[in-house]
């Protein structure tokens, strides 16, 4: 990989990443607030439970999320960031730009979806 094409792939993955801390951020706070406010009847504590819930999935896929950009950066600073983690071969460019944090080769990536979804 050129050095500019990795250049320009760390800053958007490190901006993905702060990204994902402000939106975490935001939930979060949005959560106190909500917790905060008294509740009138039962119908508005079930759609709070559930928007509280929705929060709270919305906060496990940010820190997933988080998990695979800080991987993304690690796996640049080791030299094998372009690397399938199945099957070892070259991750394609177009797919690295569309998808920074990709781990896969496209191939693998489908096999794997394909296995789960059976």
């Amino acid at each position: 990989m050129r050095a500019v094409e990795q250049k320009r792939l760390r800053s958007q993955l490190e901006q993905k990443r702060r990204d994902v801390f402000e939106s975490y951020r935001r939930t979060q706070a949005a959560n106190r607030e909500s917790g905060e406010e008294g509740l009138q009847d039962l119908a508005d504590r079930a759609t709070e439970s559930y928007r509280k819930e929705f929060l709270y999935s919305l906060t496990d896929n940010e820190r997933d999320l988080l998990r695979r950009l800080d991987e993304a950066l690690t796996r640049m600073d080791e030299g094998t960031y372009e690397e399938c983690q199945s099957c070892g071969e070259k991750i394609g460019m177009p797919r690295l730009k569309a998808i920074p944090w990709a781990r896969r080769c496209i191939d693998c990536q489908e096999k794997e979806e394909a296995a789960g979804s059976e």
